[in-house]
Formats: C-alpha cells, sequence, structure tokens
C-alpha cells in the first residue's frame, strides 16, 4: 500500500454541494449539481419569494417554499406559501404517504422551507403527515450522498486489499473524507463505521420532537429541526428565549432544510459524543443486514440532556406514527410517478 494511505495529510475541506436546486435568491437563480453551478432559467412562481439573507433577524412573511422536482428537472421550480398550496402540489404528483408504506417509492420533491402556516392546522393528523411528507425526501437524499461515498470508500479498500496502488486523486478524496469526518489517519474500516446512513425513522422522529412537528419557532426562522446548538461566536444562529443567563449558546440556523438535515447527519456521523451511536449501527449492519432506527435510538443518551427520557419519547414517535417503514423507502428515479394509495 502507498506510503501516503498509511498516513494522514489534511488536504483541506472539501467543498461539497447538495444534488438539490437551491433558489439563493428571487433573481438570477443558480442551481447547484454535484458541485458544478449553472444559472437556470427562467421559472413559473405561483407566490412571491420573500427572501432574506439571515434567518430569524426579519420576519418571515408569506412562507416561501422553494421545490425542484428532482435532481433530473433543475428548472422545474414552484413556489408555495401555505400548507394548503404545499398540500395541492403533494396531490398534483400523486405523493401520498400510503403509497410510500406499501412500495417504497418517495418522489424527489425538495422543499426550502416549511410553510409559515403549518401551526394553524388544525388536525394534528394532517399536520403530521404534511411534515412527514416534506422532511423524508431531504432525509433520503442525505443518506444518498452518503452511500455514494461509503461505496467509493469501499471500492477504493478493495482495490487497496488486492495490492493495487490507488490512484493520486483517490488517494487525496480519502484523506480529505477522513477529515471532514473528524479522523487523524486514514483506517478504512474506522472510516466505514462513520460514513453510513441516518435511518429515516430516526431522523423523522427526532425532527418531530425538536421542532414541534416543524412549528417551533427555530424550524419556522431558521429551517433548524433538530435542535442543533452552536457555541461559536461567528457561526449564525438563533438566541433561545429561555436561554438560562450566563450561557452563550444559540440554536443553529440554516438557509434551507437541506443544509439542516446534512448537518445533522453529519454531526451523529463525525462528533465524538455519538461513537456509540456508529457502534451500534455498524453491529446492526453487520448482524442483521440493515439499520434498525427504533434500536439505535437507544444509543442517543448524549443527544439530550433528558437522556433515557428523550431516548423514550423519540422510540414512542417511532411506534405510534409507524415510521420504521420508511427505513426501507428509496427516493424515486421518475419523480413525477404517482405512489398511489390515500393517507393513512
Amino acid at each position: 500500500m502507498d506510503e501516503k494511505m498509511a498516513r494522514f495529510v489534511s488536504a483541506g475541506k472539501m467543498f461539497q454541494k447538495s444534488a438539490v436546486a437551491v433558489m439563493t435568491a428571487a433573481i438570477g437563480t443558480v442551481f447547484v449539481l454535484g458541485g458544478a453551478s449553472m444559472s437556470a432559467p427562467k421559472v413559473q412562481m405561483t407566490a412571491q419569494y420573500v427572501g432574506k439573507e439571515q434567518h430569524g433577524e426579519a420576519e418571515r412573511g408569506a412562507s416561501a417554499i422553494v421545490v425542484a422536482q428532482g435532481v433530473e428537472k433543475l428548472s422545474d421550480v414552484t413556489l408555495a406559501s401555505s400548507t394548503g398550496k404545499l398540500q395541492d402540489l403533494f396531490e398534483r404528483i400523486g405523493y401520498k404517504l400510503e403509497g410510500v408504506r406499501e412500495r417504497g417509492e418517495v418522489p424527489r420533491l425538495f422543499i426550502a422551507s416549511l410553510p409559515a402556516d403549518l401551526k394553524q392546522m388544525r388536525r394534528a393528523d394532517l399536520r403530521k403527515i404534511t411534515f412527514i411528507k416534506s422532511i423524508l425526501p431531504l432525509i433520503l437524499h442525505a443518506n444518498e450522498l452518503i452511500e455514494q461515498e461509503r461505496l467509493r470508500i469501499l471500492a477504493l479498500r478493495d482495490e487497496a486489499a488486492l495490492g493495487r496502488r490507488l490512484a493520486p486523486k483517490d488517494i487525496a478524496w480519502l484523506t480529505d473524507t477522513a477529515d471532514r469526518y473528524g479522523l487523524n489517519s486514514l483506517d478504512f474500516e474506522v472510516l466505514l463505521v462513520r460514513v453510513d446512513i441516518i435511518p429515516p425513522s430516526l431522523a423523522i422522529a427526532q425532527a418531530a420532537e425538536e421542532s414541534g412537528w416543524g412549528t417551533s419557532r427555530f424550524a419556522q426562522e431558521g429551517n433548524a429541526l433538530f435542535g442543533q446548538r452552536a457555541f461559536e461566536a461567528h457561526r449564525g444562529g438563533i438566541v433561545p428565549k429561555d436561554r438560562p443567563k450566563g450561557k452563550k449558546f444559540k440554536v443553529r440556523a440554516f438557509d434551507h432544510l437541506i443544509d439542516g438535515v446534512k448537518a445533522y447527519v453529519h454531526n451523529l456521523n463525525s462528533h465524538f459524543a455519538y461513537e456509540d451511536f456508529r457502534e451500534l449501527r455498524a453491529s446492526l449492519r453487520a448482524d442483521i443486514g440493515h439499520i434498525d432506527g427504533y434500536a439505535l435510538a437507544g444509543s442517543l443518551l448524549r443527544y439530550s440532556e433528558r437522556g433515557e427520557d428523550y431516548i423514550n419519547t423519540i422510540r414512542l414517535i417511532i411506534r405510534v406514527n409507524d415510521l420504521q417503514v420508511f427505513d426501507a423507502a428509496r427516493l424515486d428515479a421518475n419523480s413525477t410517478r404517482d405512489p398511489g394509495g390515500p393517507d393513512a
């Protein structure tokens, strides 16, 4: 094996772009795909886009929901201003949870922000359905990116095991990846423990608990679904109204929901506090061939100051809302296909 494979040399952070269409301003929209950007053509808009540079610093007007229907259709963007318009969009493309439960297919429909009137929905069950349908594609997309990285690591590991010399670009990518995941040296097996997916059932349950099913101030003003704290002064965030005197932390805020989802996934995959989480996940993958979100929740003792009570709450949310079925869900290659069936 090349000596560079045995020693880790930091080559700087990899600037990884989400394969999701992101609207950066009302005019001059730029889409990002796999790290390459291109100007977008004019798009049809169904509501006025209310942009702001810092979440939490300005009142959210009519909530702008930026939707990209599939990576393969970057110009197909819709803006909606309410839960009603969002539900109309779901109906128009045939996005129903019962269809997802039956077939495991989820449309590639990525929403930038949750509607501001989500809290005003009278029926709690419909509010939950809207929330799940909004964030499930984002979680699956984040997992897709992780799976792509994991497959490349596995392929390079197999190449090295055969005694083949890895290309310099592959060595550079591996060292960058190890650096991003908080490792000081490159070890394939150690890296693979960190580069792995988060079960959708667990992510949905945690997002629901931390954000009040998308209705919290942090979710609405900062696209923050997972209650991640920022202690560095330079990090953007929202100051909790009930923050204890003398404390300086903020709740991290994000430009778009996908940014918060990816930060949550990376936090679980890299922070030292979640080593038990990662070890259990690796054991589940090795022992039963898949990752069980309900079982994995038991390893999140350090995620919340509530400890065991938090774990019990997350498991209750998973069980009561039948979220484990979504662990087998995948993004549909055809974003407009109708999953079929009524919402449960």
